[in-house]
């Protein structure tokens, strides 16, 4: 048995030590002059590790609230403070930025630490366990009676939903001996309405279950969400909220409200997890934007978040997505709210193909590619075809700068955001504001 004292921390939060032949290891959950006692074990073909076997020294974790933290992958953070998160995730990113691109960040932490997830998905194992997925161990379910980072009220609505699956233990999804079927719980609860909802995701073929008709009657009685739905799919899916769809009660949808923009939010569709914390990015965007606007192009539109928060000042609204339902949201919404203007909503990949991209010099782009960045074809095309002035926002700083570097060149950065909505976690948001040269 070897020791390993704690020197520092990474912006993902894992302590880094030297291990006994030198090389630098890290460690989740430690801080800074912890000393661990480790093991050196090697299996087979891969490469040997040095195993964290226990504390010798241990900090008293003072921030954590949540009795399963460390348990649970739902968080990584707690146990260090948060002003030394948001300094630990933002300096790295705020570094190279102004190394590479002259970029200077403005920063915002979150006003709210705890409480904050609009959405949360918590597996179902036989047992009855409801919980979240274990740090590295997708196997291994942790049993969570009350989560700090969603809100109130969907702890609440998981006490009940406890309470209901107390009178039906049998209805958990068994995924080795395939008996049962629930095998997801899904809690959605709007920020900036009183809307909620409810989600159950069954194996396809549940519905023929004797008890299945006294479960929908009990989940009635026992539930409080304004939406309760279940849904159903393939036996060897590990998706929740997807597949054929049964309403007990309310809507399909439930509603949220932006900047006083109604949305219309699907069942099986992504949403800003914190609308509250995204707030400071929607503002940037607004007070920045240019007076003249021909119109706004949104990439990777997703359910067309950005074209409905800002498409009243355009007359023209042109959304781009992979996902067809999406386009379909998109264009539902926007047609509603926005009846008088061209629309254009369209269902490209826009990795492979951006040759449906309409050119406006005097227009405005935003774009909010995925995490690994808006890929090569949409570089490109920004690069010969953008217009003035785009908004870059994005869940993944450092695929964000890689893009900026394509296109530094043909534009300017005029302002910078980086934000924190997501406390306890490794992830942040940023925006920047870049003008076309000459």
């Amino acid at each position: 048995m070897e020791q390993i004292q704690i020197d520092y921390l990474t912006a993902d939060f894992l302590g880094v030590g030297t291990s006994p032949n030198g090389r630098k290891i890290s460690y989740p959950y430690t801080l800074p002059g912890d000393l661990v006692s480790v093991e050196y074990t090697k299996k087979k073909s891969r490469p040997g590790r040095y195993r964290l076997v226990d504390f010798i020294y241990k900090h008293e974790w003072t921030e954590v609230r949540c009795p399963h933290f460390s348990d649970c992958g739902g968080c990584a953070g707690q146990h260090i403070k948060y002003s030394q998160q948001c300094d630990l995730k933002f300096e790295p990113i705020q570094n190279l930025f102004k190394k590479e691109l002259d970029i200077e960040f403005e920063t915002k932490s979150s006003e709210e630490t705890f409480h904050y997830r609009s959405r949360m998905d918590f597996s179902v194992f036989p047992g009855p366990t409801i919980g979240l997925r274990a740090r590295g161990n997708f196997r291994r379910v942790i049993d969570i009676n009350k989560c700090y980072i969603q809100t109130n009220w969907a702890n609440e609505e998981l006490e009940k939903i406890r309470t209901l699956l107390s009178e039906f233990s049998y209805f958990p999804w068994d995924r080795r001996s395939e008996i049962g079927g629930l095998k997801y719980v899904t809690l959605r609860k709007a920020k900036f309405t009183s809307d909620s909802m409810t989600i159950f995701t069954f194996t396809e073929g549940f519905a023929s279950h004797p008890e299945y008709e006294a479960f929908k009657e009990r989940a009635l009685q026992l539930l409080g969400a304004e939406n309760i739905l279940n849904c159903f799919n393939r036996v060897k899916s590990e998706v929740s909220a997807s597949g054929n769809l049964e309403i007990l009660k309310g809507h399909s949808t439930y509603k949220e409200e932006i900047l006083g923009v109604p949305f219309q939010v699907p069942f099986d569709s992504f949403f800003q997890p914190n609308p509250a914390g995204f707030l400071p990015i929607l503002n940037f965007i607004k007070t920045r934007m240019p007076k003249e606007r021909s119109s706004l192009t949104d990439l990777f539109c997703g359910n067309g978040f950005f074209a409905t928060i800002f498409g009243q000042s355009f007359p023209v609204i042109r959304c781009y997505e992979l996902t067809a339902s999406s386009i379909d949201v998109a264009k539902n919404n926007l047609r509603t709210l926005f009846p008088e203007k061209e629309i254009e909503a369209t269902v490209v990949n826009l990795f492979q193909d951006t040759s449906l991209l309409r050119s406006d010099p005097k227009g405005i782009l935003i774009l909010d590619p995925p995490r690994a960045g808006a890929g090569a074809k949409v570089n490109d095309w920004i690069r010969q075809s953008g217009p003035q002035d785009l908004f870059y926002v994005s869940c993944n700083p450092y695929s964000q700068l890689e893009d900026l570097k394509q296109y530094r060149d043909i534009y300017e950065p005029i302002a910078s955001l980086l934000l924190d909505p997501y406390p306890h976690t490794p992830h942040c948001e940023s925006v920047v504001h870049l003008r076309r040269k000459n």
